[in-house]
């Protein structure tokens, strides 16, 4: 009977505080179904109501209008609305409507004001799923929706006398967020952050967070001799991968490729226009021909006499801080190979050099005696590159193009201190070294065959080199893929570049295969001295990156 009475007043709260009654004692009693619930509810109310003066009821009925415009399945403010599920409120519209039924001027005021009930219907399709289009449109033309403060939400409904339920999903997530903030900050290193945060990366595959157990015995053959095999250290689809991303890259990029092997074709000329103006000649080759012409005037066969063509530094990001190669940036700066980096060369810090994409074609000749550590700008014995096959590669004997590497040659100390960095002896080296096995390949070995996945790692003072690539058919380019870490502490020579009129000239020690590597980076740091830069950036332990 009082529902009937004030229906006008009571109807709109009777309708929702059913339902937050219903919805609060429900999971209290499962038995009962949610009608059963909905009506005892409504009984309840309704007697609770009934005891309550009118003009209380009144008050707070309008204070809800007043507050919120009220719609079938959304609140909506004047300037903002909230979606919220299940509510069967009249609007402040039809509230009005209904009450001055009779009162012409009253609904011509209403139009006048643009209380349009179409608004509402248009805000119920939106809460019921429709098209992103249809919501945008929606948006457009009466405002954004916003949601409103469920802390206003709950503080209109302790005015009326009703509980606020808390959802089990809302503790959970501040449960998550209070244990979130009381965890601690890992401490981080001060300097230049990478071109690409870390933290602000995700790992395209998961295996690069990791931490991969070294055996004691690759430990012992790597100290030993120089070099290991790591078997299946790569899963297949992170090589399908880098080879998706890599391939099509050194095709973008061919022309930098053979304007590199002319500059260091130029920078080892007996010329001395050659040498001091190497980089300005290579500045103004503009197409893979010119480079090929000019190294045919150098006395060169470009198809034979080259080694492989090298992209230097794959994982930087562009001018636009977007990874040019997102996989190879993810593996090179991983737990993953950082953490195997620190256990093979036993340091404490590990730092990222460079990468470098080696493709050899049809034909191409053979790589010669060389250490990684002679052409790079360190002053350090602790360097390990990892040597990552883009296919199948198969044995020696049936052309298989992977390293070749003298035992323990890493350890040699007379060879450069009695022979200097270009003596005769580097061309006898199969006879000077002994692997201990007795047979007769003068401490040469290799790892092949190397199925996909399989990795080599070596010291970057252990002298490599790699077969032609004769006996590769048309189509069948050799890639592969080297990382190569340093010790954190590793400092720069002050001896790495000499300037003269704004061409480079790489120092008289080493080599100069890989100035274009770092003479982006390498004027900028003081030599001996401890140092951060992004582009040679600190990769381990994980608390002292950039």
């Amino acid at each position: 009977v009082m529902l009937i009475t004030r229906k006008y007043y009571l109807f709109p709260m009777a309708r929702s505080t059913s339902v937050m009654f219903s919805s609060s004692l429900k999971p209290t009693m499962p038995k009962l179904s949610s009608g059963l619930l909905l009506l005892s509810f409504c009984c309840i109310e309704a007697t609770t109501l009934a005891s309550l003066p009118s003009s209380y009821l009144f008050r707070q009925t309008w204070r809800i209008h007043e507050k919120f415009n009220l719609t079938g399945d959304q609140y909506s403010l004047k300037r903002q609305s909230v979606c919220f599920a299940s509510h069967n409120f009249i609007s402040k519209n039809q509230f009005l409507w209904q009450k001055y039924s009779c009162d012409e001027r009253v609904k011509k005021q209403m139009r006048r004001n643009k209380y349009d009930l179409s608004v509402s219907q248009s805000s119920r399709d939106m809460s019921n799923g429709q098209s992103t289009e249809k919501r945008k449109k929606h948006d457009n033309n009466h405002g954004k929706r916003a949601r409103m403060r469920k802390s206003d939400l709950d503080n209109l409904l302790r005015g009326i006398g009703l509980v606020p339920v808390q959802s089990s999903n809302s503790k959970k997530k501040r449960a998550d967020a209070k244990n979130t903030q009381s965890k601690k900050k890992k401490p981080c290193v001060k300097g230049i952050s990478y071109q690409l945060p870390l933290e602000s990366r995700k790992s395209s595959f998961a295996i690069f967070e990791a931490q991969p157990t070294i055996s004691l015995e690759t430990q012992l053959k790597y100290t030993q001799k120089g070099h290991a095999a790591l078997r299946s250290f790569l899963p297949n689809d992170v090589i399908q991968q880098l080879r998706f991303e890599l391939i099509p890259h050194a095709a973008k990029h061919a022309l930098a490729a053979w304007r590199q092997k002319v500059e260091v074709q130029l920078a080892d000329s007996s010329e001395p226009y050659h040498r001091q103006n190497a980089w300005s000649i290579t500045n103004n080759l503009d197409s893979i021909e010119k480079c090929h012409d000019f190294l045919e005037s150098l006395g060169m066969d470009p198809t034979t006499d080259l080694p492989f063509l090298q992209y230097f530094n794959t994982w930087r990001t562009s001018s636009s801080n977007v990874p040019v190669c997102p996989t190879v940036t993810d593996l090179c700066l991983s737990q993953y190979l950082a953490h195997t980096a620190s256990v093979l060369m036993d340091c404490s810090s590990v730092r990222l050099y460079q990468d470098s994409l080696f493709h050899k074609r049809p034909g191409d000749g053979w790589t010669p005696w060389h250490s990684d550590a002679r052409m790079a700008p360190f002053d350090t014995s602790k360097m390990v590159t990892f040597w990552i096959p883009l296919q199948n590669v198969p044995s020696l004997e049936d052309g298989g193009t992977g390293l070749i590497f003298v035992d323990s040659s890493h350890s040699d100390f007379a060879l450069p201190y009695w022979n200097g960095v270009d003596g005769k002896e580097y061309d006898r080296l199969e006879g000077r070294y002994d692997n201990g096995s007795g047979d007769d390949n003068g401490g040469v070995s290799d790892h092949m065959p190397l199925a996909i996945g399989d990795i080599t790692a070596h010291s970057g003072w252990t002298l490599h080199c790699a077969e032609s690539a004769t006996s590769l058919e048309k189509g069948q380019d050799r890639y592969a893929l080297a990382i190569t870490y340093v010790d954190g502490r590793a400092e720069v020579r002050e001896d790495v570049l000499t300037w003269n009129s704004g061409n480079i000239s790489s120092s008289e020690k080493g080599d100069k295969e890989d100035v274009w590597s770092f003479k982006s980076w390498v004027q900028e740091v003081e030599p001996r001295s401890q140092f951060r830069h992004s582009l040679v950036p600190m990769v381990w332990p994980v608390d002292m990156r950039e």
